[in-house]
């Protein structure tokens, strides 16, 4: 099961509309996807509708309790996020996340949702985790905030050799705002090999896909073409990422472990 973390250490970057997107993407290309929702706030887990529950995430994080799933092709199934999340705070929670991911089996994909942080709990879903993603939001866009995550991804492959930055994703992107425009540059001279070449933009259709738990396959109206268009595109990298071929013509499978 290839496990891919979505964070940042900044809120309102639009990690959980990416991330609750890759899922129902790789869910309608065939993938059997389990979705961890690490945050106390809930969202990612509200994005889903008559998915299937795998109860929640505090068994996972205060004592290390694996995913146990089995998830058919094409099926999502949600560990849901929970209120006390927030107040967890132990060392323990760093090796807890880790084991637990570590061992977690049922399906082709994980796909992991983070808190807008790197507390305990972060550091050990990068411990347990494939691949990190890392959306960034450009009108506040910040170098230091880009180099505190970029600290953080090398702090855990010391631990964890086998992680993977797939990449910084400019997301809720305004192409007609200048400055984010320039902000888009200045990202792409300092960070040229990190840059993500697809961009997230802010459009209606993914807000309206979270607030009523579809994919944007569902949302029938011209931003939700034109977002689902954008959001293919960059899942096709997404998917030659994370597995080393394309997407193109793939056939729904079980899940191998």
């Amino acid at each position: 099961m290839k496990k891919v973390l979505i964070a940042n250490n900044k809120g309102g970057v639009g990690k959980t509309t990416v991330a609750s997107q890759i899922v129902y993407t790789l869910a309608d290309r065939g993938h059997s996807v389990i979705g961890v929702d690490l945050d106390s706030q809930r969202n990612f887990t509200g994005a889903f509708e008559g998915v299937k529950d795998l109860g929640n995430a505090l068994d996972l994080v205060t004592r290390g309790t694996p995913i146990k799933a089995d998830v058919n092709a094409a099926e999502i199934g949600i560990l849901s996020g929970h209120k006390d999340l927030l107040a967890q705070n132990s060392d323990d929670l760093l090796v807890n996340v880790r084991n637990g991911l570590f061992q977690s089996r049922g399906a082709d994909f994980c796909v992991i949702d983070a808190p807008p942080s790197f507390s305990e709990v972060v550091y050990g879903a990068l411990l347990g985790s494939d691949y990190l993603l890392v959306p960034i939001e450009l009108k506040r866009f910040s170098l230091d905030g880009i180099e505190g995550v970029l600290e953080a991804f090398i702090a855990a492959q010391e631990h964890n050799p086998g992680l993977e930055l797939l990449g910084l994703l400019p997301s809720r992107f305004d192409a007609v705002k200048q400055v984010e425009r320039d902000a888009l540059v200045t990202v792409a001279n300092s960070f040229e090999r990190l840059l993500v070449p697809h961009a997230i933009r802010n459009r209606t259709a993914y807000v309206q896909a979270q607030d009523v738990g579809v994919s944007l396959a569902e949302i029938k109206t011209r931003s939700g073409r034109e977002a689902a268009a954008e959001f293919g595109a960059f899942f096709d990298w997404f998917y030659a990422k994370v597995t080393g071929e394309s997407d193109h013509g793939a056939q729904p499978h079980r899940h191998v472990g």
